[in-house]
């Protein structure tokens, strides 16, 4: 009987890892990168790199990353796939490695 509390406790923690958002984003297929250099302050909502300005989206990595970027910083920023007549978003910002 106790053997089997253990497991059910075991197999519940395993599926509750299992459902964050992490796991979603790992298996998540992501479109183009683009390295540049940062020509505007960014915001959690936009980010301008290379002159051309991108929409961050909500509740993503680069949303709460964005405001740790200077002007003048090279990062890479990484897009999601665009749903139907619709324009990517960054996901992922993350400062240009040599």
């Amino acid at each position: 009987m106790k053997i089997a509390k253990i497991l059910l406790v075991l197999a519940a923690s395993t599926a509750s890892l299992g459902l964050t958002p992490g796991a979603a984003w790992a298996t998540r297929a992501m479109g183009a990168v683009v390295t540049g250099e940062i020509t505007s302050a960014p915001t959690s909502a936009q980010i301008e790199i290379a002159h051309h300005v991108y929409r961050i989206k909500a509740n993503s990595p680069a949303a709460a990353a964005a405001r740790s970027f200077y002007y003048g910083q090279v990062v890479d920023a990484t897009f999601d796939r665009p749903a139907a007549n619709a324009q990517p978003q960054v996901v992922s910002i993350a400062a240009h490695k040599d």
